[in-house]
């Protein structure tokens, strides 16, 4: 079975310049994909300045928030990054969460798979909407009449939609070109939840079960120090529960088994009772929910999702030991390198 493609996570970096940068390292470094979340800055803005700043990776969303956009708008943005990348961009959307939607936005996110069913459908249409044809599309939460006025740079864009919990999951295998799964992420949660899930579902839609591509994020902690690198995995778990627990990180822990930390962590982060926390994550979910350890453990484990996803898409957790700046990724090129033979 061949190992998953490696991608970066970017877009929490200091400032724009940096992960500008820090594209062009990684795309010398032999990294073939680079993904912008759409966090404390624009995914789409970000994703045009790793464009034009990058020559031979993909360059996608992972993920930009459909409660944040209308479709249309969304379509017509996918299809300017596309031609501006050569056909390079892929769009990866999803549903947010409270801290987004109804905090930062203050948008109703109700009934959110009737939504993105509408939504997926749109943007998949006028993504491929050829000069002068009509796009119509009549649903309960989306409309559309459109015509493009030019001819796309490609037939399609790949579009995924960001998936947990398993309606969602589903929805993905039903209308969507793949199922992007969020940063910690088993092998278990992909081998016998997900990936059966989505191809059933695509199946019962009347696509082929292998019409379905399986992307997905994962926590790299890397540190020489195995004991700090787990050390800070760990932190880096317990903030999924600050200030409130993160529906999709929540899900993914219980549906593994995990309901006693789940419960845990809901009730001591967002009281700040973070040491605590810490304490009780337990060992299996660093060892099998992220990627954690010294470079040849982590490049290890990267082939422990041989076969179960396409693409690994890294978030890098920082250490105490991190020189500062871009060299502190010199430990995760040191684990693309090793993964890579």
């Amino acid at each position: 079975m061949s190992k998953p493609a490696l991608g970066l996570l970017l877009g929490f970096e200091d400032t724009m310049a940096d992960f500008v940068e820090l594209a062009r390292e990684g795309e010398a470094a032999g990294m073939e994909s680079m993904y912008t979340v759409e966090a404390g800055r624009s995914a789409f803005v970000s994703a045009a300045a790793v464009i034009a700043a990058t020559e031979r990776v993909t360059v996608g969303t992972y993920i930009a928030n459909a409660y944040a956009r209308e479709p249309w708008l969304t379509a017509i943005a996918a299809r300017d990054l596309d031609e501006m990348s050569g056909g390079r961009f892929t769009l990866g959307l999803g549903t947010g969460n409270r801290h987004f939607n109804e905090w930062y936005m203050g948008v109703d996110d109700f009934r959110p798979l009737g939504k993105l069913r509408d939504y997926i459908n749109i943007v998949r249409s006028a993504v491929a909407g050829r000069a002068g044809e009509p796009v119509r599309y009549e649903g309960d939460h989306h409309r559309i009449r459109w015509r493009a006025s030019w001819e796309p740079t490609r037939p399609s864009i790949p579009v995924y939609l960001s998936a947990s919990g398993p309606k969602m999951v589903r929805l993905a295998g039903e209308v969507a070109d793949g199922v992007g799964v969020g940063v910690m992420s088993s092998a278990e949660f992909m081998r016998d939840i997900v990936r059966p899930a989505a191809q059933q579902a695509a199946g019962e839609a009347g696509r082929g079960p292998d019409s379905v591509e399986f992307l997905m994020g994962s926590f790299l902690s890397v540190n020489e120090d195995e004991e700090l690198a787990r050390n800070a995995a760990k932190a880096t778990i317990c903030g999924l529960f600050h200030p409130v627990p993160h529906p999709y990180y929540d899900s993914q822990l219980r549906q593994l088994g995990y309901d006693e930390f789940a419960d845990a962590a809901s009730r001591l982060m967002p009281d700040g009772q973070i040491r605590e926390a810490i304490g009780l994550v337990p060992d299996e979910v660093v060892d099998t929910m992220t990627i954690t350890g010294t470079p040849a453990r982590c490049a290890a484990r990267i082939a422990d999702y041989s076969g179960l996803t396409s693409e690994i898409i890294l978030f890098r957790v920082p250490q105490r030991t991190d020189r500062p700046g871009l060299a502190g990724y010199e430990s995760l090129f040191e684990v693309i390198a090793l993964a890579s033979t």
